[in-house]
């Protein structure tokens, strides 16, 4: 069967005529899904579903994936068993946008997802590796995440070996955004204010 496609329709419902002004066809998540399980877009951690468009990206470094691997593995020796932590994984913010995640602090137990991706509401911190994708992780997707209420949001800039942590998330972006560098200090994700993390150790694999 062929993708489902959200369709131009006129006001009476009917589709839009030959000569209507030309419209995007935008793809749901379930639509989007099919596809990528048939292998159409090769690794499918390299796509994503956002706002109805397939966002396809590049191949990953061995820098980003180093670093999205170091952070994972940080993160999980500091938060379980309280939370779970996933690499390249999707998560689902409405029907028509599913990005995949480079780390993400989920709220919940491995069983409560066997039938479905964790939402916002159960995303207590995103991460993204910002090594080629600064500007994309900094604005188009920083500003989905704060629409969405994803309420902690780290970049890590590979290239120059800083955190930006994201907070305060509103319908026009983040009211917060902190940059800490490399060579020290610390810093505790939302959910988990006792858990303090060496920002040095975070970035150890970041250029700098």
């Amino acid at each position: 069967m062929l993708p489902t496609l959200i369709e131009p329709q006129t006001e009476r419902g009917a589709p839009a005529p030959m000569d209507a002004v030309p419209r995007e066809y935008l793809w749901t998540v379930d639509a989007f899904c099919r596809v990528a399980e048939a292998g159409v877009f090769g690794e499918p951690s390299l796509a994503e579903l956002v706002r109805g468009k397939i966002i396809q990206h590049p191949g990953q470094t061995p820098l980003h994936a180093g670093l999205t691997g170091h952070i994972a593995q940080r993160l999980r020796d500091a938060l379980k068993p309280c939370f779970m932590v996933r690499e390249h994984k999707p998560v689902n913010i409405s029907q028509d946008t599913e990005p995949n995640v480079d780390v993400s602090v989920i709220a919940g137990h491995r069983s409560d997802f066997r039938e479905r991706h964790p939402g916002p509401a159960e995303a207590a911190l995103l991460v993204e590796v910002a090594d080629s994708s600064v500007a994309y992780d900094t604005g188009d997707k920083a500003l989905l995440y704060a629409q969405s209420d994803i309420a902690d949001y780290w970049v890590v800039l590979a290239q120059e070996g800083a955190l930006l942590l994201h907070r305060d998330p509103t319908a026009d972006g983040y009211v917060s955004v902190t940059r800490l560098e490399g060579n020290g200090g610390s810093v505790s994700p939302l959910a988990a204010s006792d858990v303090s993390l060496s920002v040095h150790d975070l970035l150890s694999l970041a250029e700098r």
